[in-house]
């Protein structure tokens, strides 16, 4: 079985401790998501904490376990994430030494990857795991035969199968 993983906010709290750092160094805006911040704002802020956000980030309750366990029954792992897309290359070698330093197993890492689609067919993808619905719709769109498995890090409706915690994945 071959398992595609996003990493912002499926393997990762990466908007968590974006908050939090909304929070503690803009202290007068009323926000309470970095992602409400209007388009030059949001720019600003990516471009001056991204580096930080990416290195710093912790990893989601369980992740370890679930990525081991799957490694173990001999399923093949491909992290397929945007990061280093729009001249964001930096947070290429960032991300790989998160996923050495924390120990994150995986058989192979696709970057630049803005539309999964095209990648999870290349790879002949049979479950993907991500956290944003319109990621999920175009791979789906790309091949309705992938499971598509959504990581809800709010309340929220979705019409892909979804999870709130990686111990609630189960995959035969």
């Amino acid at each position: 079985m071959n398992i595609g993983i996003d990493i912002d906010d499926t393997i990762t709290e990466t908007t968590k401790l974006a908050n939090a750092i909304l929070h503690s160094d803009y202290k007068d805006l009323n926000i309470s998501d970095y992602h409400e911040l209007n388009k030059n704002d949001f720019a600003k802020f990516c471009k001056r904490h991204t580096p930080e956000i990416q290195k710093y980030m912790i990893l989601k309750d369980g992740v370890l376990e679930v990525l081991n366990r799957f490694k173990d029954e001999g399923k093949k792992i491909y992290i397929i994430t945007a990061r280093g897309s729009k001249r964001m290359d930096f947070l290429i070698p960032i991300t790989l030494d998160f996923l050495k330093n924390n120990n994150i197993p995986y058989d192979d890492i696709i970057f630049k990857q803005e539309r999964k689609g095209d990648a999870c067919k290349k790879l002949k993808i049979d479950v993907f795991i991500d956290d944003k619905e319109s990621v999920l719709d175009e791979i789906k769109e790309k091949n309705a035969s992938i499971r598509t498995i959504r990581f809800l890090n709010k309340p929220e409706e979705s019409k892909h199968e979804s999870i709130r915690s990686w111990f609630q994945i189960s995959l035969k």
